[in-house]
C-alpha cells in the first residue's frame, strides 16, 4: 500500500516540476543577458573598447600634432567610434597637408593617421596683388604642381613663381619650368614670371624674355648667345643683363 501512495505522489508532483523547467531557462537567459550587458558596461568604462590615435607625422609638416588633434576635435567626441573618411577628408583640407592615410591595427581599438607634407617646387606670387600682405598672394607650388597658400609660411630657397592663381595657369608654369631647367640644366632659374609672356631670371640675375610663343627655341638661342658673349663681355656685366630673345633672327642685350 505504501508503494502505491508513493506512486501517485510522484505522478502529482512530475507535472509541477516540468511546468518550472521553462520559468527556469527564461530566468537563466535573462540572468545570462544582464551580466553581459553589465559586463560590457564595465569594460566600456574601464576605457577597454576606447577608440585611441595614434599619429606619424612628416617631420617636413610645419603643423604641431596638437593643432591637428584641435581641427579633428569635433570629429572625435564619440569616444568609441571615428569616422575615419570625414577625418581625413577634414585633415587634407588643410593646405599644407598633401596626403593623410587612415590605418586600423587588427585586433585592436586604435586607428593610426599618417600625415604626408607639400613639398615645395616653387615659391609663388599672384601678379594681380598689389601687396604682399592681400589674401591669397603668397603661396607655394607643390612637388605635384599644386598650388597652394596657407596661413603659416615658412622660409624657403626655392624659385620664385609669379602668374595667376588660377589653378589651370599654375599648372602649365610649373610645366615649363621643368621643361626649361631641364634645357639650361646648370643654369639655375631664379624666378619665373608667367604673364602675357614669359620671363625667366637665372642666377645671379640674367633676365631673358622668351615672350608667348616658341619658347624652347628662344631659350635655346639664348644659350648659345651667352656662351659666345662670355669670350668678349665681362661675366660681371652678363650676369646683370637683360636679353630679349623676341626678335626673329636676333636678340636685344641691355646692361
Amino acid at each position: 500500500m505504501i508503494r502505491k501512495r508513493n506512486s501517485r505522489y510522484n505522478k502529482r508532483q512530475k507535472p509541477l516540476i516540468e511546468r518550472l523547467k521553462p520559468l527556469a531557462k527564461i530566468l537563466a537567459v535573462f540572468i545570462a543577458l544582464s551580466l553581459s550587458i553589465w559586463g560590457g558596461v564595465k569594460i566600456m568604462d574601464t576605457g577597454f573598447l576606447k577608440a585611441e590615435i595614434e599619429w606619424e607625422i612628416d617631420k617636413k609638416l610645419p603643423i604641431t600634432q596638437t593643432m591637428l588633434e584641435k581641427s579633428i576635435h569635433p570629429l572625435i567626441k564619440d569616444k568609441y567610434q571615428f569616422d575615419t573618411n570625414e577625418i581625413k577628408q577634414t585633415l587634407e583640407n588643410q593646405p599644407w597637408i598633401a596626403k593623410v592615410h587612415i590605418g586600423s591595427q587588427l585586433f585592436s581599438n586604435k586607428i593610426q593617421i599618417n600625415i604626408k607634407s607639400q613639398q615645395i617646387a616653387m615659391r609663388w606670387k599672384n601678379i594681380n596683388c598689389k601687396t604682399d600682405n592681400a589674401p591669397n598672394c603668397i603661396g607655394y607650388i607643390s612637388s605635384n604642381g599644386e598650388l597652394f597658400i596657407p596661413e603659416k609660411t615658412v622660409i624657403s630657397d626655392a624659385p620664385f613663381a609669379h602668374s595667376k592663381a588660377d589653378q589651370e595657369t599654375v599648372t602649365q608654369l610649373y610645366q615649363d619650368y621643368q621643361k626649361y631647367q631641364n634645357t639650361t640644366k646648370k643654369m639655375l632659374i631664379k624666378s619665373f614670371f608667367k604673364m602675357h609672356i614669359d620671363t625667366l631670371v637665372f642666377k645671379p640675375n640674367i633676365k631673358v624674355i622668351l615672350g608667348y610663343q616658341q619658347q624652347q627655341q628662344r631659350l635655346a638661342r639664348f644659350l648659345k648667345v651667352y656662351k659666345e658673349l662670355r669670350k668678349k663681355i665681362s661675366r660681371k656685366n652678363l650676369d646683370k643683363a637683360t636679353y630679349d630673345m623676341r626678335y626673329p633672327k636676333g636678340f636685344s642685350l641691355k646692361y
